[in-house]
C-alpha cells in the first residue's frame, strides 16, 4: 500500500511572525521532498509541525486520509525525526546513546546485531566506545543519524544531516535514503546542500509562500 502526506492551506509561524501561508505539499512513498529557503525562511519550523510538535497557525496535515492532529501519539509512532540538534548524550558512550534512543522510542526487541549494523553505516564501530564529548561535529552527525537503521518508520523528517559530513558520511546517508524510498519511504529534508539519490526528489521553496 503507497502512503501519502500532504498538507493543505498551512500556514507557519514563529514567534508570531507569519514564515509561510497557503502552503500546500504532497509527496507520496518512494520520493523525498526537500525543503528550500533561505536561513530564517522556516524550513525548521515547517519540519517540527511536520512532526507533530508545533501545531499549524492554520491549514491541515495528512498522513493518507487522516488528520494527523488528531492522533498525534499515532503519528508519532510512524516517523524518525531528526532535528537540527542532534540531541546526543555526551556523557554516553556512542553505543550507549544507540542503545538509549532504541529502548526510549523504538519499542522494539533489536539485539546486538541491530546495533552492530547501525555503528557500521557510518563507520562508528571502531569508535563505539568512545564518549560522546569526544567526538567531532561530523561524528555527531553520524551518530544521529544512525538512528534511522534502529526504528522501521514509513516517514522521515531530517533537519540538515548533511551538515558536518565527510564524503564517507555523504555516501551512507545517501545509500539509507535511497533504500528507504526503495522500500516505500518518505523523506522530508530540509537542506541547502544537494544530496544524490536515485529516488524521486520534489523541491518545496518555503519563501514561494511568504506573503508579500
Amino acid at each position: 500500500m503507497k502512503n501519502l502526506f500532504c498538507g493543505i492551506s498551512v500556514e507557519i509561524n514563529r514567534g508570531g511572525k507569519q514564515l509561510a501561508t497557503n502552503l500546500t505539499f504532497k509527496i507520496e512513498s518512494g520520493a523525498i521532498l526537500l525543503l528550500k529557503g533561505k536561513n530564517g525562511a522556516g524550513k525548521s519550523t515547517l519540519l517540527r509541525v511536520m512532526a507533530g510538535l508545533s501545531n499549524p497557525a492554520s491549514g491541515k496535515l495528512f498522513w493518507n486520509d487522516e488528520d494527523i492532529g488528531k492522533n498525534i501519539p499515532q503519528h508519532y509512532g510512524r516517523l524518525t525525526y531528526v532535528g537540527h540538534l542532534t540531541a546526543v548524550k555526551s556523557d554516553l558512550t556512542i553505543k550507549e546513546n544507540l542503545k538509549y534512543w532504541l529502548h526510549l522510542h523504538c519499542r522494539q526487541k533489536k539485539g546486538e546485531r541491530q546495533l552492530k549494523e547501525s555503528l557500521e553505516t557510518f563507520n562508528l564501530a571502531g569508535s563505539s566506545n568512545l564518549p560522546a564529548r569526544f567526538l567531532s561535529s561530523g561524528q555527531t552527525r553520524k551518530l544521529a543519524l544512525a538512528r534511522l537503521t534502529l526504528k522501521t518508520s514509513p516517514l522521515w523528517l531530517l533537519d540538515e544531516p548533511t551538515v558536518g559530513l565527510d564524503e564517507p558520511g555523504l555516501t551512507s546517508l545517501s545509500s539509507l535514503l535511497n533504500s528507504h524510498c526503495e522500500h516505500g519511504g518518505i523523506a522530508v529534508i530540509a537542506s541547502h546542500d544537494l544530496i544524490q539519490v536515485e529516488c524521486p526528489v520534489h523541491a518545496l521553496n518555503i519563501e514561494d509562500f511568504k506573503k508579500d
